[in-house]
């Protein structure tokens, strides 16, 4: 079937409602002269992942209100085959533009993407290169805000140790965990002589956290994210910092769980009371969760808006996208600018912020977040050396 053959078919399902496929949430807007989906798989937590999955189904809906596509489809996977599944069935529907967001499924896109070439996709948070021609990516450098991170968490901690995990396969988890350590010892060169030294925690053998022989590095469910958080505030690490999707999203729901039981406990001395655990955040900002002192963000909206000039432009200048050097090439339908987004301090890519709440009272830590990003932007100091 023709895509315009299609087109009418779906225009007939949307005039009395929402269109939906197997597996899939779409939203029908009202008809456009030719139907252009945008269509979105992510795994393993999906789109309420308050990250990159919710970041860009955000997006996309906004593109989808300005006209950019005649609807959405977005789909949760847990696994490589249910991705290949996903971009199967998406296809039949003749999506415009697929998208599909975290390292889980690149070698699925990959594959598909060069078995349907005359088709455009999108990866988002992929963390490789290897991708066909037809694939468009977007990827952060996390490297730098990992640093920043370490010493805002190590600024932030009660109880002097802190903590940092990466899900398996997330993009430079290596050189995350190196920022991450160098940030918690240019804290401990720079802080005021009265303060005592931030740890920077590794757990010991055994459970979730060394599933695959890195003592940092869990498997990507929540479940693992939750026994990482337990073990890990049992062993008096009051900060976290957790890379990647489910596990993360396990880390922030049983600190969330932890916070809430110690508010309840009445009648404890002074002397006795349990830090509150805290989480410096990779994503979305952490207002929807009252643990997270600090978000590392991607910024999803100025890469999209940086790869193709017709997505819904913003008056903020954080999200402003450069003008591009050469003129948009036509692919699938779509004018692109830039093949391959690589977001970073230096470009606006990737933000820091502090939260309000407990790090606006401690050592002015949203001014040292900005001074330590542009220590870093001058070359001042190396986040994998500090």
């Amino acid at each position: 079937m023709s895509l315009r053959a299609r087109s009418t078919s779906i225009a007939a399902f949307a005039a009395v409602g929402t269109l939906v496929l197997t597996g899939c949430s779409v939203t029908a807007p009202e008809a456009l002269e030719e139907e252009r989906l945008g269509c979105l798989v992510s795994a393993p937590a999906g789109f309420d992942d308050h990250s990159a999955g919710a970041l860009t189904l955000e997006e996309t809906e906004l593109a989808r209100a300005a006209g950019v596509f005649s609807g959405t489809s977005s789909q949760r996977v847990s696994s490589g085959s249910a991705t290949s599944a996903a971009l199967d069935r998406m296809n039949k529907h003749d999506c415009a533009l697929t998208t599909v967001i975290g390292p889980g499924g690149a070698d699925e896109l990959a594959d598909f993407a060069a078995d349907h070439p005359d088709d455009l996709f999108l990866g988002v948070s992929s963390g490789t290169d290897d991708l066909p021609k037809n694939v468009l990516s977007m990827d952060f450098d996390l490297v730098p805000p990992a640093f920043i991170a370490g010493y805002t968490a190590a600024t932030a901690s009660e109880t002097g140790k802190v903590g940092v995990v990466v899900s398996h396969g997330f993009p430079q988890s290596d050189r995350i965990l190196t920022a991450f350590d160098a940030g918690v010892d240019l804290y401990n060169k720079e802080k005021d002589e009265d303060q005592p030294k931030a740890e920077s925690y590794r757990p010991s053998s055994g459970g979730a956290a060394s599933a695959k022989g890195s003592p940092r590095a869990i498997d990507d469910t929540r479940d693992a994210g939750q026994e990482y958080f337990e073990r890990s505030f049992d062993a008096d690490v009051d900060v976290l910092v957790p890379f990647g999707s489910a596990a993360a999203m396990g880390v922030v729901t049983a600190a969330d769980e932890k916070r809430m039981k110690l508010n309840t406990v009445t009648e404890v001395p002074e002397d006795e009371k349990t830090p509150r655990p805290k989480v410096v955040w990779y994503g979305t900002a952490g207002g929807f969760s009252k643990t997270i002192v600090a978000s590392v963000e991607p910024n999803i909206r100025r890469g999209l808006r940086a790869m193709f000039p017709d997505w819904p432009q913003s008056k903020n200048p954080d999200e402003v996208a450069p003008a591009p050097k050469t003129g948009p090439e036509e692919i699938g339908g779509f004018r692109v600018a830039d093949r391959h987004y690589w977001g970073t301090l230096d470009n606006g890519g990737v933000r820091i912020v502090a939260e309000d709440g407990f790090l606006s009272r401690v050592s002015d830590a949203g001014r040292g977040i900005t001074d330590l990003r542009e220590r870093i932007k001058s070359g001042e100091i190396d986040p994998e050396k500090g």
